[in-house]
């Protein structure tokens, strides 16, 4: 009599077959997720226009460029290690952290590679300098946020930093990067071997898909508080607070870091920064707008709006006033600036406000027609266009000593950005509530 077959053929060896392949499913996982593609596609994107800034002989602009590529990757990779914190089921499933390992290695050390043969290739060799300083500081980043996740939230300091990490790789000795860089690696890895589920990374994994990663500080209320939300309503009331507490602590910090700059002796460009921020706060306003659609009718029916025109048009008046106040904060941030250096120019007062307003009115009027994250991300490359104008402006200055034609450009561009504004309002939810 012979025995009976089982009803499932189990394979011989079975977890002894090696040849799966770790990229199975990588496009899914990095190019279907918000958040990764957010950064991964600005990766992509900067070492497009590096190509493009190589081929032309720009290497001022080459190096920023190639150091955003480096930190947009290393933001996705930190990502999705966060991913895999948050997610509790990971462990479970058979070989999937130890590829999504793999992928994070073949990530960074793709663009790595693919920088250092750019640098060769346009025999840009001093520039090689610059990318052993990124990709340890976007190493370092790596490692705060495996050690605590909430580090993700000043994701966005990587990019303000872009434009300045050339000044600062001159400043610290090659060896020293290099040895800080497999410093940073061999902690990672070590760290890597013994990830834990973190109950935290869960929240900033939701919490950075809503609100665009960035920390809110807790503050009681104030009446100056609720004044500003009021006068700003309805543009904040996606982001909540969040925008408020953001416009009145710019402004106090810049000047509180431009008292110590001037004490210490630094040259540390703050107005810069306070510009950065009031373009990056103006992309969050649709950032949080988009992720939290559904409550678009929640806002149209409050009382005060006659229906989907008046709501537009609501939303239209109370960009503009986020936008003069945003400029009237420049504006007494950059007199005081100037006074307290000595340096006081109306031209490059002029060119400050004007340039920092063109950059929000086109943020916030782009972001009028945009419907999905990745179309908000996009949006950021007014900020980096915004700081490449300033940063050749004031290096400008420097040689001839002139802004004539920077200002007629900020005027060009200031027209541009109100006709964005414009033109964007009138298409804000056209065709998404139009039954309401």
């Amino acid at each position: 009599m012979s025995s009976a077959k089982p009803l499932v053929q189990v394979p011989e060896k079975l977890g002894t077959h090696h040849s799966i392949n770790p990229f199975n499913g990588m496009l899914r996982l990095w190019l279907f997720d918000v958040g990764s593609v957010s950064f991964l596609g600005t990766g992509i994107f900067g070492l497009v226009l590096s190509i493009l800034a190589g081929w032309a002989g720009q290497k001022e602009s080459f190096d920023i460029f190639i150091a955003m590529a480096i930190v947009s990757t290393s933001a996705a990779v930190a990502w999705q290690l966060i991913r895999l914190m948050a997610n509790e089921c990971s462990i479970l499933i058979p070989r999937y952290r130890q590829n999504v390992f793999i992928q994070c290695e073949v990530m960074l050390i793709g663009v790595f590679s693919l920088a250092v043969l750019l640098c060769v290739l346009y025999d840009f060799t001093s520039s090689l300098s610059l990318l052993v300083f990124a990709q340890g500081i976007s190493l370092g980043f790596i490692l705060l946020c495996l050690l605590q996740t909430q580090w993700f939230y000043s994701s966005f300091l990587l990019f303000i930093l872009v434009p300045f990490s050339s000044t600062l790789a001159e400043q610290v000795p090659l060896w020293l990067s290099i040895i800080v860089l497999f410093v940073f690696v061999v902690l990672i890895w070590r760290r890597c071997l013994v990830l834990p589920w973190r109950v935290e990374a869960r929240s900033v994994y939701l919490n950075g898909l809503e609100m665009g990663w960035f920390w809110l500080p807790s503050l009681q209320s104030m009446r100056i508080l609720s004044r500003l939300e009021r006068y700003l309503h309805p543009v904040n009331f996606f982001i909540g607070p969040m925008l408020t507490v953001l416009l009145l602590l710019l402004p106090v910090l810049t000047i509180g870091l431009g008292i110590a700059s001037h004490e210490l002796h630094w040259d540390f460009p703050v107005l810069l920064l306070l510009a950065q921020f009031s373009v990056i706060s103006c992309s969050l306003v649709h950032w949080s707008r988009v992720q939290r659609s559904r409550a678009t009718e929640l806002l149209l029916l409050m009382p005060g709006f006659d229906g989907r025109a008046g709501l537009v048009k609501a939303f239209a008046r109370g960009q503009q006033r986020l936008l003069f106040f945003i400029g009237i904060g420049i504006l007494c941030c950059s007199l005081f600036i100037t006074w307290l250096d000595g340096d006081l120019s109306l031209p490059l007062l002029a060119h400050l406000v004007m340039s920092t307003y063109w950059a929000c009115a086109l943020v916030l009027g782009l972001g009028c027609l945009c419907r999905r994250v990745l179309q908000v991300s996009l949006t950021m490359l007014v900020v980096l266009g915004h700081s490449l104008w300033v940063s050749i402006s004031l290096a400008a200055l420097q040689h001839d000593g002139s802004l004539f034609y920077w200002l007629l450009g900020d005027l060009l561009l200031l027209i541009l950005g109100q006709m964005a504004l414009f033109w964007g309002s009138k298409k804000l939810w056209q065709g998404d509530i139009t039954g309401l």
